[in-house]
């Protein structure tokens, strides 16, 4: 009976290739997050969004349902606490959304000017 031989370097390489992939995509995906943030703004006006205003503010300023899930409750905590969030994407500011008395005034760089209101919905540019 011949005994069973492993090759541990082919192991140890695929091991080692293995790892250094999963690194990798761990740190695309980091920088990914990193690239979209939410910061809050000090205004005078504060108000509390449910979850279904902020899925229309989201949806109609270009955000993808993964993107709402992700940063909706900022979105929201930011409103509530400061009333003005800039979300900006790799240094750029791509969206405020800014809250006068009971509305959500968004202004988005590549989508322009929407007034959204928690009582009668869309006011002007929405769908």
């Amino acid at each position: 009976m011949k005994a069973i031989a492993y090759n541990t370097i082919n192991r140890s390489l695929v091991i080692a290739v293995s790892m250094s992939a999963l690194l990798v995509l761990g740190e695309v995906g980091c920088a990914r997050r990193a690239e979209i943030q939410v910061i809050p703004v000090s205004s005078r006006n504060v108000l509390e969004l449910n979850a279904d205003d902020v899925v229309q503010v989201m949806r109609r300023a270009g955000f993808s349902d993964d993107q709402i899930l992700e940063y909706g409750p900022a979105l929201q905590k930011g409103l509530a606490e400061s009333g003005s969030v800039q979300i900006k994407m790799k240094n750029i500011v791509e969206v405020v959304f800014a809250i006068n008395g009971d509305s959500v005034y968004i202004s988005s760089r590549l989508r322009g000017l929407f007034i959204y209101n928690i009582h009668t919905g869309w006011v002007s540019g929405g769908r």
